[in-house]
C-alpha cells in the first residue's frame, strides 16, 4: 500500500477497489465466486490478506493521502450484473486524493 500511496503525486488521486475481510466476504467473494459459482479459480482470494476498510484508511492517513469517498459494489450472480451502493460489507472501492504540498 505504501508503494502505491507513494505515486500519488500533488493534487493527484487514485482509486482502491478491494475486499473487505469479515464473515460475509468470505461467504459471498471465497465460497461463493470461487467454490460454489467458479467464476474464479480456487485460491484466487486469501482471507488473511483481505483489508477493511479502517484498515486501508489508517494507511491513507499514515502517508498523508485524503479518503475523499467511499462505495461498495454489489454482485448479483443471477443475471451476473453489478450496483452501486453505500454498503461496504463485501466489495468496496475509495476515492483518494493527495492535496498540494508545501
Amino acid at each position: 500500500m505504501g508503494a502505491c500511496n507513494a505515486l500519488v503525486k500533488p493534487r493527484g488521486a487514485t482509486f482502491i477497489a478491494t475486499i473487505n475481510r469479515n464473515w460475509l466476504s468470505w461467504l459471498v467473494a471465497i465460497l461463493g465466486a470461487e467454490y460454489i459459482l467458479r467464476w474464479l479459480p480456487k485460491g484466487t482470494h486469501h482471507y488473511h490478506m483481505l483489508r477493511k476498510p479502517a484498515e486501508i484508511k489508517t494507511l491513507l492517513i499514515r502517508d498523508n493521502l485524503v479518503l475523499e469517498n467511499t462505495a461498495g459494489v454489489v454482485v448479483n450472480p443471477f443475471n451476473r450484473t453489478m450496483k452501486i451502493t453505500r454498503m461496504l460489507w463485501v466489495n468496496y472501492m475509495l476515492y483518494v486524493t493527495r492535496h498540494k504540498q508545501d
